[in-house]
């Protein structure tokens, strides 16, 4: 799909979220919904990072996820509704384009329980590592 354009999302912050943005970006009313579809944690600490994440707004769907190599947002899933109740399954399958650019497999969507937000490392893989520099060079 590809980086974000203008007028697209522009809610959403050059850098990663921190989870309480990501709350506070589905409390907003930029948005009808937006819930993380992955998050990193950093090592030996609580911090967490939304890394992946689905959006809905405006007859939309997008699943998005923050690219470390391009150090922007990314979307990868973009699809339009005319219902609110057909946007439920898009937003199961934008959450599964979003997990799979950060490296999320099959078993770990099926792991989701209701609201829990999915883990996607408990320690600090490279990924979430990229992910936290680059969140701190962003509020520096």
């Amino acid at each position: 799909m590809g980086r974000l354009s203008p007028g697209m999302l522009e809610s959403l912050p050059s850098r990663p979220l921190t989870t309480a943005e990501g709350f506070a970006l589905h409390q907003s009313d930029a948005f009808r919904m937006v819930t993380p579809a992955s998050v990193s944690t950093r090592a030996e600490s609580d911090d967490e990072l939304v890394s992946a994440l689905v959006a809905v707004r405006d007859g939309v769907v997008f699943g998005v996820y923050y690219d470390v190599e391009a150090d922007g947002w990314d979307v990868v899933y973009r699809e339009t509704y005319e219902e609110p109740s057909e946007s439920n399954a898009l937003v199961d399958e934008a959450g599964r384009a979003a997990q799979d650019e950060v490296g999320l497999d099959e078993a770990d969507w099926e792991a989701v329980d209701d609201a829990e937000v999915v883990r996607r490392e408990r320690g600090e893989s490279e990924y979430a590592r990229r992910l936290f520099d680059a969140y701190d060079r962003g509020t520096e």
